[in-house]
């Protein structure tokens, strides 16, 4: 990808029976840039059962 563009990640999580809640996740995302190749983005969820 070139400067400037954007692209879609798809994420599933899939919880088990009775981890209802707030969480919090670290997803690592690799990337073309040469000073920061890969980039952590932080993902908040909070699931119900």
């Amino acid at each position: 990808m070139k400067p400037g563009e954007t692209t879609t990640i798809t994420i599933r999580f899939t919880m088990h029976e009775g981890m209802a809640g707030p969480h919090n996740f670290a997803v690592f995302v690799k990337t073309n840039d040469t000073i920061e190749p890969e980039k952590a983005v932080n993902v908040k969820a909070d699931f119900v059962n």
